[in-house]
């Protein structure tokens, strides 16, 4: 048998071994792969213990690293088509026709003319970032994006291609991920990044946070209809009594409606519901509201608890006897009209 055999034999074996060693194998599978080693050994009649300097006959590069540098060549190979210098000038000339579309506002032509310009060379990173801006100028953001994504993807070093994509991110009301784009451009720019490059990362920054300072805004603004409603609701409770719940409380487990009026758990939280929008979240902790919430809010949860008219009127009734405490909200009777 040739020795180059033998040196791949071992250079198979090595691979296998180092897999075990990785943990690219599964613990159930070691045994598997060990038995097989031994098979190879045997059969190609080398030391596995050997195995490890298999490395040296093929220039020092392990079987894998030999495998990874193949495909990679194949792969760049396949992307990399040769472009004539024909088709490269009749591209220019397509791009430069596209670049006076742009400066006429003719969006529709200008990405027509880049389309072509790439199909002749689909490797130039300028077509792509071209098109995207002409696509962003016609509205049509989510092609923007792709095109200055593939830009990227060609030349990660290409920085206008992150300007386009801030841009269309930006535009798409997606300010986080335009702001990640700028600021990945100014990374690529250097130690000096443009003007233009820093001044859409402030915009996109600063939009970013008011928009999240708004959704923070919102849910407090939420939290307190929520507790304003309740509280006003409270003038003239009583007025008429107390609906009938039956239909609430009839299955599923839950308590009856005298059980709920006699608990004093679910009276001092439906006082402090009435006085403390804020004890919400807090009264959910009470099973048995937690229940009621589940039966009655369905899929809406403690919203759907909250807006359903009949809890809210029983908590009002509730607060019968704490109306003073209530009233010193601010809340009036003709404020529950409204």
């Amino acid at each position: 048998m040739s020795d180059n055999r033998k040196k791949l034999a071992l250079a198979i074996i090595d691979f296998l071994k180092t897999s075990i060693a990785d943990k690219v194998i599964s613990e159930e599978n070691v045994e598997s792969i060990d038995v097989a080693v031994e098979c190879i050994a045997d059969a190609f009649e080398v030391d596995k213990d050997q195995s490890g300097g298999a490395s040296a006959a093929f220039g020092g590069k392990s079987l894998l690293e030999i495998a990874d540098a193949a495909v990679s060549t194949e792969s760049t190979s396949e992307t990399k088509q040769e472009i004539s210098a024909q088709d490269k000038a009749k591209a220019e000339s397509l791009k430069a026709e596209g670049n006076k579309a742009i400066g006429a506002r003719d969006f529709d032509t200008a990405v027509a003319k880049y389309t072509e310009a790439i199909a002749l060379d689909p490797y130039n990173v300028v077509y792509y970032s071209n098109r995207a801006a002409a696509y962003t100028s016609a509205n049509q953001l989510e092609k923007a994006v792709e095109d200055a994504e593939k830009a990227i993807e060609l030349d990660p070093t290409f920085t206008k291609a992150y300007s386009r994509l801030g841009l269309a991110q930006y535009n798409l009301g997606n300010s986080v991920a335009a702001m990640k784009a700028y600021e990945k451009g100014m990374n690529a720019e250097g130690a000096s990044p443009t003007d233009a490059m820093k001044s859409g990362y402030e915009t996109a920054k600063k939009r970013a946070e008011a928009e999240l300072g708004s959704s923070v805004d919102s849910e407090a603004a939420n939290t307190r209809d929520v507790g304003e409603s309740a509280s006003t609701g409270n003038t003239g409770a009583g007025a008429g009594g107390l609906p009938d719940f039956s239909s609430m409380f009839g299955g599923g487990g839950m308590p009856s409606l005298a059980d709920m009026m006699n608990n004093p758990q679910v009276m001092q939280a439906a006082q402090n519901l009435m006085s403390n929008p804020g004890a919400l979240q807090g009264l959910m902790n009470n099973p048995d509201i937690a229940r009621m919430a589940q039966n009655m809010g369905g899929e809406g949860g403690l919203e759907g608890l909250m807006n359903n008219p009949m809890l809210r009127n029983m908590a009002q009734q509730f607060m019968g006897g704490a109306g003073a405490g209530a009233g010193a909200s601010g809340n009036s009777g003709s404020d529950s009209q409204q």
